[in-house]
């Protein structure tokens, strides 16, 4: 087994829209990188590190989201907890690991998020396209990026296509609502599909825009392919940073 003691560490988000494999595709990442003698690190904002008051933030932030009161918050204050929550994390968690040679791995972060907030904001208040744009364009300046110097983030867009997306939710027993277009939480699964489509569409944008590698994940494609191919992503630019 090849030894990696020390050196510099790399921050991997893997985004993509909700449904598309990611926690399947992370399940055989994290071994496959610590097989190589690599220490990895996994955030799970379920389950914050430590009991200081940032672990509580990222705590108190999780039960705002999950309570049937969230969306009565109104989506600016939400999108700010948001941005609060990942910037402490990254504080805590995320810069202190990387610079002592760790790889951590988020399933997702601030990009798939404020792209779902603002659209259910813009289906909640039928916002007009400029009112989106607006509103995106001050989501985007909660959590500027280059937080972290670029030789230690990597971000990587995991794409499916919708009918995938339709299919897996359907087969998991739609267990996660979404805001439909009349402002209502749904589980339809043809519903989520198109929701999730708009979420996909954005990414595949930005993914365009900030030169993100794509790995492609689909139901004729098994998951450790995918994550095969993206430890070598991971590979790759921890070499070039060596």
């Amino acid at each position: 087994m090849a030894e990696h003691p020390g050196g510099q560490g790399l921050f991997v988000v893997i985004e993509a829209a909700d449904g598309s494999g990611k926690t399947a595709i992370t399940d055989h990442l994290v071994p496959a990188l610590a097989a190589t003698g690599r220490t990895v690190h996994r955030i799970d904002r379920d389950r914050p590190e430590g009991e200081g008051p940032h672990a509580q933030l990222v705590r108190a932030v999780n039960t705002l989201f999950r309570s049937d009161a969230a969306t009565d918050a109104g989506w600016e204050l939400l999108s700010l907890a948001a941005a609060v929550q990942y910037r402490s994390i990254l504080h805590t968690q995320v810069a202190p690991a990387v610079a002592a040679g760790t790889v951590v791995i988020a399933e997702s972060w601030w990009d798939k998020t404020w792209i779902r907030l603002g659209l259910e904001a813009a289906h909640h208040h039928d916002r007009t396209a400029q009112q989106q744009d607006a509103f995106a364009a001050w989501q985007r300046s909660l959590l500027p990026p280059g937080l972290l110097p670029e030789r230690q983030h990597l971000t990587v867009l995991v794409d499916t296509t919708r009918g995938d997306r339709t299919t897996w939710y359907r087969a998991a027993g739609c267990p996660d609502p979404y805001l439909d277009r009349a402002g209502a939480l749904s589980h339809d699964p043809d519903g989520y599909g198109r929701f999730t489509e708009h979420i996909a569409v954005r990414l595949r944008t930005l993914a365009t825009e900030q030169h993100w590698p794509t790995v492609a994940n689909h139901a004729s494609r098994p998951a450790a392919t995918a994550a095969a191919e993206l430890h070598r992503l991971i590979t790759d630019r921890l070499d070039q940073a060596a």
